[in-house]
């Protein structure tokens, strides 16, 4: 009978479990006794629990995986298409071979999951709660507290909910189907939306506060940011979110047949680029003070603009706009030499002595994006930088029981950045209406694994995120990533470590003392019984 698995020595490599021939050895994915944290766990701002629910999806025990998410992702369908996924560049396989594609799993389990229909949550306490603004930050915060019991209400001046994700994201990217599928599982749990709702004008932050005991502002960056440049007003001139929300909302700017230029290296102006693309531009041409290696726009975004024919003009910037007759005739751009001053601050210098003339029929700027804060009263303190001003622990702002989080606070941020804040505000709301302490405990860093398992881990190819060909991408808005299979996903899902485990031994008296745990761990944490006795190596068979 196995005597002892070493919790100090075991690294959780699993060759136990899959050599064992009678099946005598679990993984204990929680290890609560050691709180440790895997790298991708730490990596991720909304501490999303990847080894535990990824060791469930190579078991094949999906539902499960989804009750894990329940706990800690919110909108695991949106983040599987859009997330940056850090979690992949903290991945400790890595040291192996290739980062483990926790992207496309978490996209598999987050479709599975909203594809069934939820049980109303249970409404425990009478203290309402408003969140104005149902974007991923909004939505987040919502679905924590109506899972803690509370009647949760979200205003939106839009007319669908979904914030930036509807209006800012294109359906290439993430197809209306899939959020409204995800708006309707919250609606679907109680979850009350209130649209076409401004707050500010009928309806004040200060009703708010009267009817509710508390209240999340998380209105996003919803503008574009304006610059001051000599042609704006020209007809062709657009900017990047207004552009897009335009195109999402199906009432387009004319653009077949156009020579294009967007200005801007980041997200929106890469999604602005590929999106008047597929409305038929005759040429598309982005325009960034960066150099190419350092635009901030996602790599695979990039990747895509390039195979899609998108012409990338790195380390320029705008000079002035050119028209003619009132409409655009192209632009000048100068040579930009340097982003930031020696402290880090944006503080582009050009060349002035190197220019260059564009001919283009519009130009869309998107060079960032900025808050509507004209809902906040005074008492409610805003930043120089057109932010609202939180406490960084509790997100509390300057009046008690107002809460604020997302793109509204940090700036633009990303899809899974606006989900942790709606998380932690959820945190602080629930503390509020108990009455309990908002900071307690919650400066706390989590410890990381120190020593993932290396040692014999086989190599095995990762398994791409499928893509939708190039030649079949033009002229419509169908999903470029596309998802996992069953058999890629349980593929996939055995790549990852599950660093931190621990082995247990879950069932002693099948043990046949082969000692083939003991003689092949990498570790030496295991120890059979005193009795063992070494079988040949195909006595088992």
């Amino acid at each position: 009978m196995i005597e002892l698995v070493d919790a100090d020595l075991c690294n959780g490599c699993r060759l136990c479990l899959d050599t064992c021939p009678t099946d005598c050895f679990r993984l204990d994915t929680v290890v609560a006794q050691r709180a440790e944290q895997p790298p991708c766990q730490i990596a991720c701002p909304a501490g999303v629990d990847m080894r535990r629910y990824l060791y469930l999806v190579r078991e094949g025990m999906i539902d499960e995986a989804i009750g894990v998410l329940e706990e800690c992702l919110p909108l695991a369908s949106v983040t599987g298409r859009i997330c940056p996924h850090p979690c992949e560049s903290a991945c400790a396989r890595k040291d192996v071979d290739e980062a483990v594609n926790i992207n496309s799993l978490e996209r598999f389990v987050g479709d599975r999951w909203i594809a069934q229909r939820p049980a109303s949550a249970r409404v425990i306490y009478r203290a309402k709660v408003a969140v104005v603004g149902s974007g991923p930050a909004g939505l987040a915060c919502a679905y924590v507290l109506a899972r803690k019991g509370y009647p949760v209400t979200i205003f939106d001046s839009m007319p669908e909910a979904g914030g930036m994700l509807r209006y800012g994201v294109p359906d290439f990217r993430l197809p209306r189907a899939v959020l409204d599928a995800q708006v309707d599982y919250l609606r679907a749990m109680g979850i009350e939306f209130r649209l076409n709702t401004p707050i500010g004008r009928a309806t004040s932050l200060d009703d708010l506060t009267n009817e509710y005991q508390a209240v999340f502002v998380a209105v996003g960056a919803s503008r574009s940011r304006k610059i001051d440049i000599d042609g704006k007003e020209l007809t062709g001139v657009l900017w990047g979110l207004e552009f897009l929300r335009d195109a999402n909302a199906g009432k387009p700017a004319p653009a077949a047949g156009k020579k294009v230029v967007v200005i801007g290296g980041g997200n929106v102006a890469m999604d602005a680029a590929l999106t008047v693309n597929r409305l038929g531009a005759a040429r598309v041409q982005m325009v960034c003070l960066e150099s190419e290696a350092k635009m901030p726009a996602y790599a695979e975004e990039k990747r895509q603009a390039l195979e899609e024919g998108v012409v990338i003009d790195a380390s320029w910037g705008p000079r002035k706009i050119v028209g003619r007759d009132g409409k655009v005739a192209g632009i000048e751009l100068v040579r930009c030499v340097g982003v930031t001053d020696s402290a880090g601050r944006f503080a582009p210098s050009f060349d002035e002595g190197e220019t260059k003339f564009i001919e283009a029929d519009l130009v869309i700027l998107s060079i960032g994006q900025e808050a509507d804060l004209s809902l906040l009263p005074d008492d409610v303190r805003t930043t120089a930088s057109k932010t609202i001003r939180v406490d960084p622990l509790t997100l509390q702002s300057s009046r008690p029981g107002v809460f604020a989080g997302g793109d509204a606070v940090s700036g633009s941020a990303t899809v899974v950045e606006a989900i942790a804040a709606g998380k932690a505000a959820a945190v602080s709301i629930d503390r509020l209406l108990k009455a309990e302490d908002l900071r307690a405990g919650r400066d706390v860093k989590p410890k990381r694994v120190m020593k993932p398992p290396k040692e014999r881990i086989p190599h095995i190819p990762r398994q791409p995120t499928p893509w939708l060909p190039v030649r079949e991408r033009s002229a419509n808005f169908e999903e470029v990533k596309r998802g996992f299979s069953d058999d890629t996903t349980r593929l996939e899902a055995q790549r990852c470590m599950t660093c931190g485990s621990r082995a247990i031994i879950a069932y002693p008296e099948d043990c046949q003392m082969c000692i083939f745990c003991e003689r092949d761990c990498p570790t030496n944490a295991i120890y059979v019984s005193p009795d063992k006795t070494e079988l040949p190596m195909m006595a088992w068979r």
